[in-house]
């Protein structure tokens, strides 16, 4: 619902970002420290604030072990990003055009056997480059930083990274691990986003603007916004 507390926190965190300065750099990869902390629904749900705002955005499912987005936007995930960089399939052929927004969709394809190669290669940073071209904001929803190396490795070529981080579910010993993974890897931080916080209770945060307690890794189609389903449309990127 585009008039919910929820969906305005969001159009906050797109606010923040246009302050974030990476180098003129367009691209962002959305991650976490550990699964289940709302790390998808964070990059689909930014990706639609941000296109509501008139911009251009691709979002691509970088997440080859657990691909969500295709399920979340009701969109065919037969190809994608692993076919794009493995040389199966061109990059127009893939991007799926999101509703009637400017916000187009870059799902993860064939689940290879080897994610961190696909996108540790040059055809990925090649990938990147072209995308932060033809659009204004590029979102990369990556696995978590603890449990594999992806994130870090894209992020090391993309503008920087956006970590989600659940309330009550993240350690401060596991947040400092992910962060270090990325500085490791000399990527940017761009920020963290806190997920998961409580609506009611001593704990609740304000009046209940930034509740995300049935919003974790497993999303369901029951808790979609209304009305904001897409219809599969196929469009180049450069359109």
């Amino acid at each position: 619902d585009p008039r919910s507390p929820r969906a305005e926190s969001f159009r906050a965190l797109r606010t923040n970002l246009q302050f974030i300065d990476l180098d003129g750099r367009k691209s962002f990869v959305v991650t976490s420290s550990i699964q289940s902390e709302g790390k998808s629904t964070t990059a689909a749900n930014l990706a639609i604030a941000m296109a509501d705002a008139g911009l251009k955005v691709m979002l691509v499912d970088a997440d080859m072990r657990r691909p969500k987005l295709a399920s979340y936007l009701d969109l065919e995930g037969g190809a994608g990003l692993s076919d794009v960089l493995a040389g199966r399939a061109q990059l127009a052929d893939v991007v799926q055009r999101w509703g009637r927004q400017t916000l187009y969709v870059l799902l993860a394809g064939t689940v290879p056997p080897n994610p961190s190669e696909l996108l540790g290669s040059k055809a990925m940073t090649q990938l990147i480059g072209d995308l932060e071209s033809a659009f204004d904001v590029v979102l990369f929803d990556m696995p978590p930083l603890l449990p594999v190396t992806d994130a870090a490795v894209v992020a090391k070529s993309a503008g920087g990274a956006i970590v989600v981080v659940g309330v009550g579910r993240t350690t401060r010993h596991q947040l400092e691990g992910a962060i270090g993974s990325l500085e490791q890897a000399g990527a940017k931080v761009a920020g963290l986003v806190l997920s998961m916080i409580p609506t009611k209770g001593p704990d609740s945060y304000g009046y209940g603007r930034y509740g995300y307690g049935h919003y974790g890794y497993g999303y369901t189609a029951a808790a979609e916004p209304k009305g904001r389903r897409g219809r599969r449309s196929k469009a180049p990127a450069s359109s």
